[in-house]
């Protein structure tokens, strides 16, 4: 028994004693699987197939158990053979609960021997959004419904597909062989080896017994054989049957081939892919040092498709908004996302698919290297987009809010039902583990963290690992450079951000007069509770006045048994009058308070001329530190609101998002309250000035469209001023927008700038009657480029008709309406968010939870999403005690979203906090600081008439006054 054997074989005996997961008894070798679909309504998508595996019993044992779904096994069929002959099947038998199929045996496997299990089977395929499943559209040239056959087996649908060893541990070879319709073209993960006219399942469903449910002759039919694949998990395994058409890449791009399928009308659409997809491959096979395995890389759109997008080995299918680029209809926005999504694809073909995590506990050992390494990608494609920055910094944000929930989940997360998988796809392992990845590659070094990796997916090619085996590398390769200070291993700081829930507050208390700090550690929690005893390895980055524009200190440690039951002494070189900032380059997520001078000494340089000494991430920090500090009362908000003036004059993207995401969340839980006009007031002061400076809707196009921060502050300055009632933003939007309406042929000429229609149509559509939103309606269904439906799918949720907003919550649910499926979550969802359609939507879902939950057909993610949008608005003990008399009549609608759920009540219970003992104290601090503003003018035009008794010149004052009066 080799070494790799041995080594399986134990990853088994450690998981197997877990019921839900299988015994291990028996290793798959190879697949053979054989399937024909017909792809055809009117025969209910009937489909047949056969699968063979080549098994290696571990042990004596009398049956085989594997899994299988959603197909109809005829028990007699069944077959198990040997070099030495068959052996009788007693029994075939299906476990609903974890999808077992067993296999009972006349007479014992012998340990060590090989064996074929063959299986066949036969169903119907439905219009679903995982296994094997049908997707359809409308041909625009034609106006014919088309279907294709697609498949999403992660995490655990390759079982409705075919029976199989549906647990990423068991990597097998796989040879596929799919029939379909001559009119049709099959893709799979390996190239096409041979085409057949004859039936490959003839010796298990003979071709009589197929025209029985095919209703059509055999000559109609091919056989697509494709060649072997490399040892994989079952749910990389993928394949589409469609009559799409494809472009190739160019071939000095990378070696590898790439195709990037879509619908034939839509093909067009695939430039930006064809020429980034294989620029990341390339450069990733320099950033790993590793070669990508395969001969060729399909990418293809699907029509219907519940994720972004999947990174199957050899055939990545995407959502069609993340793969399709037109260059008249898609915003730079939807380039980037195009980049960042078929990025993380790529980086998946060696973190996930070369080395696969041995169970879905440690998920994001995938979805957190893709997610960071698909900055690195994007960064060198693209250079002049800053991605690494600007993706490092919305991870870090986005974690920095779910993960000061009780009710959040360690990174790497116990799992104890195969059914919870889908629950932990989510920003947690997606974006924490990002941020721990990134703050890795920063304590030890770009050189190092390389290095490790490189080591890690040459030693685990083809096979299976987990965290420990990573830190083992990194931490090995590291000691070769000399190690990190204090002699911590890897592993020791790793484990305190990969196995706890949470994050630290670190709290940093200066002596004056000796230049030290006193730091003490504590979990933050948005309720402010202290019950929490964990604690962490937390690197310090600590940044001095002076230092400013010196090269970077090295990176200090903060034990995880430092600071807390007594407070940790550390050394800084500012003086008395000088400020000192932690995290300034924002290395872990973590958030850090100070006592009240340093924050006087912060605020002050801010709010002064010279803003930009701190650093942006800097800025980004101490924004978002300042309002989660406040929000539970460990900060004033006369600090705060102080801090947050100076984004007047900010000219960085970041950091203007960062404040406006944060005071966001005061506008959610006082946008149904007699107190949102000075919330208004305020945010019109505070935005003005840089939404004129962004260049706002009044130009009526883009400043510089050539730069994507400078479109981002443009479209999210545009949208905040035209949400706050700045003068003139709303009039303009209409004003384009009836000019859209008003144009010969709208479907192919739309006179609104692309990046700026997401905002237009929503205030057109929130502001205007039924008639802008039947337009609306209209070009999207008109419309063959996916990026501008979703544009208008959001828009329209914007109206405040009740009877339009009961119509497209209604159609989310109803089988052939103007909604797919795919989108059915985000529209319930965008009605929710918004102030009118948050009634409407919370009795849809609490009167018609069960349609929902069909209509999901097993998407609990989604469910558990619409869910926590919803309890996200709660701002009365009333509104929660209500849902949760709700929650336990319907249970069994809610099983499978249990963490989203317990999330979206803790998310309540903070607001209701929040408004129960701030809302007051807040609002007239808005007021206050909106005078400020107005004071600000009204001093200018004082000092400009002081001393003279004529009147002012008119074009001096008027411009004061106009700020006043808006």
């Amino acid at each position: 028994m080799g070494w790799a054997t041995c080594v399986w074989l134990l990853a088994v005996l450690q998981l197997s004693c877990a019921g839900y997961l299988l015994p291990g008894d028996v290793t798959p070798a190879h697949y053979d699987v054989r399937l024909i679909y017909d792809i055809d309504p009117h025969t209910n998508f009937s489909f047949f197939g056969v699968v063979d595996i080549l098994l290696t019993a571990n042990k004596n044992t009398p049956k085989i158990i594997l899994h299988a779904q959603d197909f109809e096994i005829t028990g007699d069929k069944v077959t198990v053979t040997s070099d030495s002959g068959p052996v009788t099947v007693t029994e075939v038998k299906l476990n609903d609960t974890y999808n077992f199929l067993t296999i009972s045996l006349e007479k014992e496997l012998e340990k060590n021997a090989n064996y074929t299990l063959t299986i066949p089977f036969f169903g119907n395929l439905v219009k679903g959004l995982d296994g094997a499943y049908i997707s359809s559209f409308i041909n625009k040239k034609n106006q014919q419904t088309e279907y294709l056959v697609t498949t999403q087996f992660e995490a655990i649908s390759a079982r409705k597909a075919f029976p199989c060893f549906d647990e990423p541990l068991y990597k097998a070879t796989f040879s596929l062989n799919v029939a379909h319709n001559k009119e049709y073209t099959a893709i799979s993960n390996m190239p096409l080896a041979t085409s057949s006219n004859e039936n490959s399942l003839e010796q298990h469903w003979p071709w009589e017994t197929i025209a029985k449910a095919f209703k059509k002759e055999k000559s109609a039919f091919v056989w697509d054989q494709f060649k072997q694949s490399v040892p994989m998990s079952t749910y990389l395994v993928a394949y589409v049957v469609s009559k799409f058409s494809y472009v190739e890449s160019p071939q000095e791009l990378s070696h590898t081939k790439f195709k990037i399928w879509a619908r034939s009308d839509a093909v067009n659409q695939t430039a930006y892919a064809a020429q980034v997809g294989p620029k990341v491959l390339s450069y990733f096979e320099k950033w790993f040092n590793v070669s990508f395995p395969l001969p060729k890389q399909d990418m293809i759109a699907i029509p219907d498709f519940a994720a972004g997008a999947m990174e199957n080995w050899g055939l990545i299918t995407y959502r069609e908004t993340a793969l399709l680029y037109d260059n008249k209809e898609s915003s730079f926005l939807n380039k980037e996302r195009i980049a960042e999504v078929v990025a993380h694809e790529l980086a998946h073909q060696w973190f996930g698919n070369l080395v696969t995590m041995k169970w879905w506990s440690d998920l994001w050992l995938n979805e957190g290297f893709a997610t960071f390494v698909a900055s690195v990608g994007v960064d060198a494609v693209e250079p002049s987009w800053r991605a690494r920055l600007n993706y490092a910094i919305e991870n870090t944000l986005s974690i920095l809010s779910l993960d000061a929930l009780e009710s959040s989940h360690p990174v790497s997360v116990p799992l104890d039902d195969p059914k919870r998988i889908s629950e932990i796809f989510d920003t947690i392992s997606y974006r924490k583990g990002a941020t721990v990845i990134r703050m890795m590659l920063m304590f030890l070094g770009e050189d190092v963290f390389r290095k490790a990796l490189h080591n890690y997916l040459t030693k685990y090619s083809y096979s299976n690992a987990e965290q420990d085996d990573l830190w083992a590398e990194l931490t090995e390769v590291n000691k070769q450079h000399g190690g990190l200070s204090r002699n911590v291993t890897v592993k020791e700081v790793m484990d305190t951000w990969t196995k706890q829930t949470g994050y630290p507050l670190l709290t940093v208390t200066r002596d004056y007069s000796d230049k030290s700090v006193t730091i003490t550690q504590k979990r933050y929690l948005s309720l402010g509770t202290t019950r929490s005893t964990s604690s962490w390895w937390v690197p310090l980055s600590v940044l001095c006045e002076k230092e400013v524009g010196e090269p970077k200190q090295q990176v200090q440690w903060l034990a995880d048994n430092e600071g807390v039951t007594q407070q940790h002494k550390f050394e800084h070189g500012s003086g008395p009058n000088e400020w000192v900032l932690f995290n300034y380059d924002m290395i872990a997520p973590y958030r850090v308070n100070y006592d009240e001078q340093n924050w006087k000494l912060l605020v002050s340089t801010l709010t002064s001329d010279k803003f930009t000494n701190t650093p942006v991430e800097g800025r980004v920090q101490l924004l978002s530190d300042a309002f989660a500090l406040a929000w539970n009362n460990r900060l004033d908000y006369g600090t705060t609101l102080k801090l947050a003036s100076y984004l007047q004059r900010e000219t960085e993207y970041l950091p203007l998002f960062t404040g406006l995401s944060a005071l966001s969340k005061i506008e959610n839980v006082i946008k149904r309250s007699a107190d949102y006009g000075a919330y208004q007031k305020f945010m019109r002061r505070l935005i003005t000035k840089a939404y004129e400076r962004a260049g706002g809707l009044s130009q009526k196009r883009i400043i510089n469209g050539e730069d994507l921060d400078s479109v981002k502050m443009q479209t999210t300055t545009s949208a905040w001023a035209c949400s706050m009632k700045v003068a003139d933003c709303e009039e303009n939007a209409m004003e384009m927008y009836k000019r859209w309406m008003e144009t010969e042929n709208p479907d192919e000429n739309n006179p609104i700038p692309v990046d700026l229609r997401r905002t237009v149509y929503c205030v057109a559509l929130r502001r205007g009657s039924v008639r802008e939103w039947r337009f609306a309606l209209a070009r999207r269904r008109n419309s063959n480029v996916a990026a501008a439906r979703d544009h208008l799918l959001f828009a329209l949720a914007c109206s405040r008709d009740v009877w339009i907003l009961s119509q497209y919550l209604d159609w989310s649910v109803t089988e052939g309406s103007e909604i797919r499926r795919q989108d059915s979550a985000s529209v319930i969802a965008a009605v929710t968010r918004s102030t009118i359609g948050y009634y409407i939507a919370k009795d849809f879902i609490y009167n018609r939870i069960e349609e929902i939950y069909d209509a999901f057909k097993g998407q609990d993610r989604r469910i558990g999403g619409i869910i926590k949008t919803l309890l996200k608005q709660f701002t009365t003990q009333k509104e929660l005690d209500e849902f949760l008399a709700w929650q336990e009549k319907n249970t069994k609608y809610l099983s499978g979203s249990k963490i989203a759920v317990s999330q979206g009540i803790e998310n309540a219970r903070v607001n209701i906090d929040w408004v129960n003992k701030n809302q007051k104290l807040v609002v007239d601090k808005l007021r206050e600081f909106s005078v400020d503003f107005e004071d600000d003018f009204r001093i200018k035009i004082k000092e400009l008439s002081r001393g003279s008794s004529i009147l002012l010149d008119v074009t001096i004052v008027m411009p004061f006054l106009l700020l006043l009066i808006k």
